[in-house]
């Protein structure tokens, strides 16, 4: 019996990989597929060359102070390619899993997303309790194949649990967009995202009635320039919009991490 179920996994974890090696990082060199523009004015071509944002796989957001920026940023990423050839939407839609601890932090409505930046559904929302629970509901939801984009609010995991999400998200074409913690001592994690982002406020820029500015960075992932740019929250449209361009490249104190 014991195995049985050793080969069974075997044979399981065999095409899993399989899969994984054809559409890991779910890029293309199509030039009709390709992504020049994730959200605002950011034009990303020369820092995800091959292709754009991918549509399927692990992305992560990290933040360690989220004035409503965070969620912004993830909603905006969750929106990309959710329309089909003809323009009109693909009709899946946006899963949010919150922990309870980010409940009443003073963020943005996050079902006032479709309504006020141009979206045509609602989010479906779950909140849980355990970081572990969070986990389990988002790698099973993720292998339905029913929703576009899954974000997720956590706190941290390791590279083990951030390998098993991408093989959920291959499995049925799902893209995961995490809000992580940052490090309290500045550290980044190990981690199978394709994409890897922080997003920090401005240091003395005051939070105003349209919004607030921040540092967003991209800061590493497969096949990623790291670049970064200032931006700023419109809390009228629930959006990003570019401010000043820094040349696409990181600030000195920020290390490079793949």
């Amino acid at each position: 019996m014991l195995a049985e179920r050793l080969h069974d996994a075997r044979v399981a974890l065999a095409q899993a990989e399989k899969q994984w090696k054809i559409s890991a990082s779910c890029f293309s060199d199509a030039a009709g597929e390709a992504i020049p523009r994730v959200f605002g004015h950011i034009v990303l071509s020369g820092n995800i060359s091959l292709g754009g944002f991918a549509p399927v796989g692990l992305h992560e957001i990290i933040c360690s102070h989220d004035a409503g920026a965070a969620s912004v940023l993830a909603w905006s990423l969750a929106q990309i390619d959710q329309r089909n050839q003809d323009g009109k939407s693909a009709g899946r839609s946006v899963f949010w899993i919150r922990q309870r601890r980010a409940i009443d932090q003073g963020r943005f409505y996050h079902l006032s997303f479709p309504a006020r930046s141009g979206g045509e559904c609602c989010p479906l929302m779950m909140t849980v309790d355990q970081q572990a629970t969070a986990m389990w509901a988002c790698a099973e939801i993720a292998r339905t194949g029913q929703i576009a984009s899954i974000i997720l609010e956590t706190t941290d995991y390791d590279l083990t649990v951030a390998r098993r999400l991408q093989l959920a998200c291959e499995a049925a074409g799902t893209r995961i967009i995490v809000l992580r913690q940052a490090s309290r001592i500045g550290r980044l994690m190990p981690s199978s995202a394709l994409t890897r982002w922080k997003i920090e406020p401005e240091l003395n820029t005051q939070q105003n009635m349209t919004g607030s500015i921040h540092h967003l960075s991209l800061i590493g992932g497969r096949g990623v320039r790291p670049g970064s740019w200032k931006v700023k929250t419109d809390a009228a449209t629930l959006s990003l919009s570019v401010v000043d361009p820094l040349e696409n490249r990181l600030s000195d104190d920020q290390p490079l991490h793949g």
